[in-house]
């Protein structure tokens, strides 16, 4: 009895194990078709061949396109949320803790070139269901840096300023030199270090206390 439940736990974890990698696998033929495609003008055939799967196999993961394309708004959202730790203002040496996370931002646009550059870039106009995802993803990154720029300004940390409107104007900064720089090849570490403090000097710094 105890050795049959055991086999019978091992094969659910393999097949769990396999279903996942199947997942996974869907997913990331989707982030380098729809990066060099654009995902309108990728189709779910195109997935399906990346992927070396059956068009069966693609739908018992995701219903759509569309269904598939949210998928990697969250999982950029996930990415984004792992990268960006709370900065505690009474710990030391609070701007550095700053700089990390903008570290940390870089290395996972390039870590995730394809998946960036999908979501990044504008695919508006065309569905207004994922019109209304992506107006999602930026008001929780605006939400997220307004948050931090209040916090930081009420900690003595950085200047009081209109957060909605700096907030933007991070965001887009961030997102064109993401979008600029990851077309072609991926960054050498000493290059996204020296994309960090380039970074960190246009839109940070200068939001500090007496800079």
């Amino acid at each position: 009895m105890t050795l049959k439940l055991a086999t019978s736990d091992g094969r659910s974890l393999r097949a769990e194990q396999k279903r996942s990698e199947r997942r996974e696998a869907i997913v990331r033929a989707a982030e380098i078709v729809f990066a060099r495609r654009g995902f309108h003008d990728a189709s779910i055939s195109d997935v399906i061949d990346a992927a070396g799967i059956s068009r069966g196999t693609f739908y018992l993961y995701f219903e759509s396109k569309e269904a598939l394309f949210v998928h990697l708004i969250e999982r950029f959202v996930s990415f984004i949320t792992d990268a960006m730790l709370v900065v505690d203002p009474t710990q030391p040496e609070p701007a550095r803790r700053i700089f990390e996370n903008v570290e940390r931002v870089v290395d996972m646009a390039f870590d995730h070139p394809d998946l960036t550059q999908v979501v990044l870039r504008e695919n508006r106009g065309r569905n207004p269901e994922l019109d209304e995802q992506l107006d999602r993803l930026y008001e929780f990154l605006r939400v997220m840096v307004e948050g931090a720029l209040k916090n930081g300004a009420q900690n003595g940390i950085t200047r009081a300023v209109n957060e909605p409107v700096v907030a933007t104007a991070l965001i887009g900064a961030f997102k064109e030199v993401f979008l600029a720089h990851l077309a072609g090849a991926s960054l050498r570490a000493a290059d996204r270090a020296t994309l960090a403090a380039a970074l960190f000097e246009l839109s940070v710094r200068g939001l500090f206390v007496g800079a």
